[in-house]
């Protein structure tokens, strides 16, 4: 069991020691501005990620840029609600709303047509046939049954192999 235990932290360790999450922080200029500012919590720099501002209702982007060396973009706060997006690659995607301007944001309307459902009659039937059930009933039991097999066979070899070394 002790050894067990010891070979588990040895693999899993090493995951946790090099793991490292991006982070964005937002700061107000005070004078229609923001710095965007983005650094692994490690201290790596970030230079390079991709920094999206982007309207919430209408889903516009407003700004889009990357990071330079300096880790750092000042932008002009956009008059509409908006989000900031980080980009740093692969599972490195943090993203925070944005600060308001001074005034406060602009009231927008966003008309939104309703969805119409696209599930189409033969889909429906699809999943409710009795072809789609019998077969999911044959699949099962035909993967039981190789589990049974298996088994058995499993059993049968370990007795020949028993039985060869006595």
């Amino acid at each position: 069991m002790n050894k067990l235990l010891k070979t588990i932290l040895i693999f899993l360790i090493p995951a946790t020691l090099y793991s490292h999450s991006l982070l964005l922080n937002i700061f107000d200029n005070q004078d229609g501005t923001i710095t965007v500012e983005g650094v692994f919590n490690t201290g790596e720099s970030a230079a390079g990620a991709f920094v999206k501002l982007q309207a919430i209702e209408s889903g516009e982007i407003l700004f889009e840029q990357r990071l330079p060396d300096s880790n750092e973009l000042t932008i002009k706060i956009p008059k509409v609600n908006y989000q900031v997006l980080l980009d740093g690659g692969p599972g490195h995607i943090v993203i925070k709303e944005g600060i308001p301007p001074k005034g406060g944001f602009e009231k927008v309307e966003v008309v939104k047509e309703k969805k119409k459902d696209k599930t189409s009659k033969m889909s429906a039937e699809l999943s409710s046939s009795k072809a789609v059930t019998i077969s999911i009933i044959v699949a099962f039991i035909l993967l039981l049954a190789t589990i049974f097999i298996s088994i058995r066979n499993t059993n049968r070899l370990m007795n020949e192999l028993q039985t060869k070394s006595r």
